[in-house]
């Protein structure tokens, strides 16, 4: 049922989109979905949740072994490689984004704390950099962190309007580019040594 919930989100947002038409997507009764979620705010956080899971999910395999500065690029390619795993499920997520904000402000906090724990990864990642000497120590982690999710969801909603697949591998590289210039002073210098050596 969430699946049918996505796919119809995707095609008209939350407004758009009824209970009894998910139910009907989904091959079921129409007063299903109000049975297992009561109202369209319960579907549509049911849907929140379970994005998260399976992402986390994902950053389990995506990370594994890994840390510092190389989890964080992992972790923004796991965000931004979104749209090759699901169009669809990434429309969703945006749409309810948007629409948090007018269609259905109560849904807010799901959504402010849905983006905090995102974050809270971006900033996990720096931390570890910092700790081991591989990222400086005064980079304001948090902060950062709000600049590549704010930059990452400004080049997925873009993508979602206008479908340049260009423009949004440019912006990938200028992402990955960003990352590796919070590197401590010496190791830049070192790997730019090493590039020019290539």
């Amino acid at each position: 049922m969430l699946a049918a919930a996505a796919a119809l989100i995707a095609r008209h947002g939350v407004a758009g989109t009824t209970l009894a038409e998910v139910g009907i997507e989904a091959g079921y009764s129409r007063g299903l979905p109000v049975e297992r979620y009561a109202s369209k705010l319960g579907l549509v956080t049911a849907l929140l949740e379970a994005t998260e899971r399976w992402f986390e999910r994902h950053l389990e395999q995506v990370l594994a072994g890994k840390s510092g500065l190389k989890a964080l690029e992992r972790r923004v390619e796991a965000h931004m490689g979104s749209v090759d795993r699901s169009l669809e499920a990434t429309a969703a997520l945006y749409a309810i984004y948007t629409e948090s904000h007018s269609v259905m402000p109560e849904l807010n906090d799901a959504v402010a704390a849905f983006t905090a724990r995102w974050a809270a990864g971006l900033v996990t990642h720096m931390r570890e950099g910092q700790a081991s000497g591989e990222i400086r120590p005064n980079l304001d982690c948090e902060a950062e962190a709000r600049f590549l999710l704010a930059a990452m969801r400004g080049l997925m909603i873009q993508y979602l309007l206008d479908r340049s697949t260009g423009d949004l591998a440019r912006g990938k590289k200028i992402l990955r580019a960003h990352c590796r210039g919070y590197r401590a002073k010496e190791i830049r210098s070192g790997a730019s040594a090493r590039e020019d050596g290539k």
